[in-house]
């Protein structure tokens, strides 16, 4: 009995070799996960892709309503908040990121110093009290529908440096 206790014991040994138990230095591991695709707007929602602030629902609607554009020029805004809304408007430039964010507040220096990191510049527009839209000078003319968009505010924009953050 001794020794069948003793044999299945080392043959459970020998089949349990290179399981990840707790303490078990897992080194020999070579399988690795790839890291997750970046949230993109599917194609026929891509429109004019707005982010930024809940405040600014109305005026964006309003614009968007005096503007009409089609099915791949409609303004869309995707309101998480300012400062979520200068994430993702800063992590990029490109199709798979903002056109503009929507604030209601003045853009910071760090989140400028952000967007610059990624070599993006942008416009400052002025909708109202606390109400600014900031828009990616490379999408004014690669995106479509976005210059006629902003046009249709009949607002001048100022571009954006660390010296206009004092506003």
């Amino acid at each position: 009995m001794t020794k069948t206790m003793i044999l299945a014991c080392a043959l459970a040994a020998v089949l349990t070799t290179g399981c990840q138990f707790p303490g078990f230095d897992g080194s020999r591991q070579t399988a690795s996960l790839t890291p997750p695709a970046p949230v993109r707007p599917p194609p026929e929602e891509r429109g004019i892709w707005i982010v930024g602030s809940a405040a600014l629902r109305g005026p964006v609607q309003t614009a968007s309503a005096k503007f009409g554009g089609g099915p791949d020029t409609r303004p869309r805004l995707v309101a998480e908040g300012t400062s979520a809304g200068f994430r993702a408007f800063c992590a990029g430039v490109g199709l798979e990121h903002p056109d503009m964010v929507a604030s209601d507040r003045p853009v910071t220096p760090a989140e400028i110093k952000r967007c610059r990191a990624k070599g993006i510049t942008l416009t400052e527009y002025v909708l109202g009290p606390k109400q600014f839209v900031y828009v990616k000078d490379a999408h004014m003319g690669a995106v479509p529908g976005v210059r006629d968009f902003v046009g249709s505010w009949g607002v001048t924009g100022k571009p954006v440096d660390e010296a206009t953050t004092a506003s």
